[in-house]
């Protein structure tokens, strides 16, 4: 059996109950959130960062593979290339950082905003993974292939021994998960 990397207790969000769940090693956890209230206003990601909040009250080192914007000056008239972010941002090793733009497809002078969605997503996961055993992360925003693309980078981390919780719209969710190591938990309103 599994090393238990996280546990968390049946609780209550937003009038939505979150079961309780234990997240083993070499595991991932996809829940996936009702995207509208019954209100019919926006729920699902504004949601997703409050369980994340949620868990990492629970466990600090719980890091979320959080989309990297620039956003100040130097950034602008210096852009982030691949390298920098994976070097400067992220503390990876060179050689690590090579490999990582090679299983990404993208190359280390790319300058980092020029990176489609996925790609950008692709390599903060891939990155994060490396630097943690465990993490959180989400696939808002990604179309239809890039989740398929996304899901196997994903797998084959979890396939090496990591273990993440996933975030996803419930409207997305497919009759049977992709990989046998993926537990769902479903969260909507009754």
């Amino acid at each position: 059996m599994s090393n238990i990397i996280f546990h968390s207790k049946e609780f209550e969000i937003n009038g939505i109950s979150v079961p309780e769940f234990n997240l083993q090693g070499g595991k991932l956890i996809r829940i996936y959130i009702q995207n509208f209230n019954l209100e019919n206003l926006p729920l699902g990601f504004d949601m997703t960062i409050e369980l994340i909040r949620h868990f990492q009250n629970q466990k600090p080192n719980f890091h979320w593979a959080k989309n990297y914007h620039q956003n100040n000056i130097v950034e602008f008239f210096y852009p982030l290339t691949v390298h920098k972010y994976l070097i400067s941002k992220m503390r990876i090793h060179k050689l690590t950082a090579e490999r990582i733009a090679k299983d990404i497809g993208v190359e280390l002078t790319d300058r980092f905003e020029d990176l489609s969605f996925v790609k950008r997503k692709a390599l903060i996961i891939k990155s994060m993974f490396e630097k943690n055993d465990f993490i959180m992360l989400d696939y808002y925003g990604v179309h239809l292939e890039g989740i398929g693309y996304l899901e196997n980078l994903v797998n084959s981390e979890i396939e090496r021994g990591k273990t993440a919780i996933a975030f996803d719209r419930l409207e997305f969710k497919a009759d049977k998960e992709p990989y046998d190591n993926i537990e769902s938990i479903l969260l909507f309103f009754k």
